[in-house]
């Protein structure tokens, strides 16, 4: 990725959360399938709301993952689904604590905002409102003896952030990204700058959310963009689907570990993909509170910047993964600057969308995608992805969508598209590894 040429940068392990599975592998296979995570959430009554789908992490053990009791207890289920991944990405790439200088050891998250357990605070709220309104004084006077002590920490933006640096022990990059749907791509991508920069050798670098939450759910309703659907149907993700009607909203966590080609090479890591480029934008315009602000510009931007930093011409692309909310706007846009991007090849580059079976996961939806984009890279792997529920494609989209079942064969160079609903949009160019 650098000017140079001489810093290159791999991906040497990962590790998934998700409605797809709780493995890169186990995540392959159900996108060979085209088997749906999108159904029935158990841990969440979705009674309240209109909307009855989710993409929930099913079967989730956390203290498989997370053994010091104390950290335990800092953590939310969003918070554990990051945490999960992290570690378990540490894990596959075979690296062990003490081999580097710390410094030279970075770190970077995608994450929420502020997301604390509503539950923990509510009580101190009761006793604070007076007359249809929040009174800060009784609050202090009463509501923070009934307020869990540790809520405030347990919601603060960067905890995943803290838990995986420490895991590491790096001491050198570490940045969190509360860019919401763009964050993990960014944090991935910023921490393949940073190896390519010379400012570091290895980073852990991903991103998590959870949008199975009762404030989310309550906001996003209003806001027209959430699916509203009556039964526990699979098929509420309609990504370029001329009947798509929003995104079904999901959780999990994603990471990779990226190091320098060398680095790499000499501690014999198994190496799955290169970092080619990565490019951000911005729509630049003003925003309104969960609404979506995607834009035709923003993407092309992104995808021009990504291309441009791999040194490629966007026909030399196997396949995109889209960012594929399942939005009327947001699709249009991201359609648009698609075509914009590959001009007359428009019609020849395979399109896929992962949120059409996983939800939208948020921050964990980039690394996810990136993850499976890694597997359409090996000789063994499922291919492209077919976009499920795609029966009607949008006719005037003019892309080559992925539909029916998955694309077979390898891929050598793939690009992944993500953005938030502010508009910031986020692109990276993945290769096979070569010589």
């Amino acid at each position: 990725m650098s000017p140079d040429g001489q810093r290159r940068v791999v991906i040497t392990g990962m590790g998934v959360l998700s409605p797809l599975g709780h493995d890169p592998r186990a995540l392959w296979q159900s996108l060979a399938a085209g088997q749906s995570g999108i159904g029935p959430v158990e841990h969440l009554s979705l009674a309240p709301f209109r909307s009855r789908v989710g993409g929930a992490v099913r079967n989730f053990n956390p203290r498989q993952f997370i053994a010091d009791p104390k950290s335990f207890k800092l953590m939310t289920r969003s918070v554990r689904l990051g945490v999960a991944a992290a570690e378990s990405a540490i894990a596959a790439s075979g690296w062990k604590a003490g081999a580097d200088d710390n410094f030279r050891l970075a770190s970077l998250v995608g994450s929420p905002g502020h997301a604390g357990e509503r539950d923990e605070l509510l009580p101190g709220l009761e006793q604070a409102w007076r007359e249809g309104e929040l009174n800060l004084e009784a609050f202090g006077e009463r509501g923070i003896s009934v307020t869990n002590p540790l809520w405030l920490l347990k919601s603060l933006a960067n905890i995943v952030l803290y838990f995986v640096s420490l895991k590491l022990g790096a001491q050198g990059y570490n940045a969190n990204y509360c860019m919401s749907g763009a964050g993990g791509i960014m944090a991935i991508g910023e921490g393949a700058r940073a190896i390519a920069s010379n400012r570091a050798d290895l980073a852990v670098a991903g991103g998590y959310e959870s949008l199975l939450d009762e404030e989310r759910l309550e906001s996003f309703e209003r806001s027209g963009l959430l699916v509203l659907e009556s039964g526990e149907d699979a098929t509420a993700s309609r990504p370029f689907d001329r009947d798509r009607r929003g995104f079904v909203p999901g959780e999990g966590g994603a990471f990779v570990v990226l190091e320098e080609l060398g680095h790499a090479r000499q501690r014999g890591a198994h190496i799955w993909a290169e970092v080619l480029g990565f490019g951000l934008a911005n729509p630049g315009r003003a925003q309104a509170p969960f609404a979506g602000h995607e834009s035709t510009a923003a993407f092309s931007s992104a995808m021009q910047s990504a291309l441009g930093e791999a040194r490629l011409d966007a026909w030399e692309l196997n396949a995109i993964f889209a960012h594929g909310l399942g939005t009327p706007h947001a699709d249009r846009c991201e359609a648009e600057a698609i075509k914009q991007c590959l001009t007359a090849r428009a019609a020849y580059v395979p399109v896929t969308a992962v949120k059409s079976l996983s939800g939208n996961l948020a921050a964990g939806s980039g690394p996810l995608e990136v993850i499976a984009a890694v597997g359409s890279l090996q000789a063994d792997g499922p291919g492209v992805p077919a976009i499920a529920n795609c029966r009607h494609p949008d006719p005037d989209l003019g892309l080559d969508l992925v539909r029916g079942r998955a694309r077979a064969g390898q891929c050598q160079k793939v690009l992944i598209n993500s953005a938030s609903l502010s508009g910031a949009t986020a692109s990276l160019v993945l290769g096979g590894i070569e010589a």
